[in-house]
């Protein structure tokens, strides 16, 4: 799934410090896809809201950037009850274009019995 952030490059030099401070205000547009469903970990999982945090960004071709980010997030378990906390790294690749910036999200939801069939 592709996810723009609009954004008007305004002739600056585009370097990895740049974008993360062009992405880090508007972090808050990509937070539910790029957290996604955590239910593959368990139903009882939940994202920490506001932990969403860009750790780098690296130049990986001509325009295209990869950008690595972690995210906590909690599960309890009922048979223990206790809570456990946890801290997940991802990364997702985004192209800078003219008029923003085009992240290529992988899609994580789970699909319901009715799509796999």
């Amino acid at each position: 799934m592709k996810k723009l952030i609009p954004y008007e490059i305004d002739g600056n030099k585009v370097s990895a410090e740049y974008l993360q401070k062009a992405i880090e205000p508007n972090l808050s547009q990509l937070e539910t896809d790029l957290v996604g469903d955590l239910s593959y970990y368990s139903e009882n999982s939940q994202y920490t809201p506001g932990s969403l945090k860009i750790i780098s960004i690296t130049a990986i071709g001509d325009d295209q950037y990869s950008m690595s980010y972690g995210f906590k997030w909690t599960i309890f378990n009922g048979c223990l009850d206790i809570n456990a906390d946890e801290y997940t790294t991802e990364r997702v690749s985004f192209k800078v274009k003219s008029h923003g910036l085009e992240f290529d999200i992988i899609d994580t939801q789970r699909s319901t019995s009715a799509e796999e069939l």
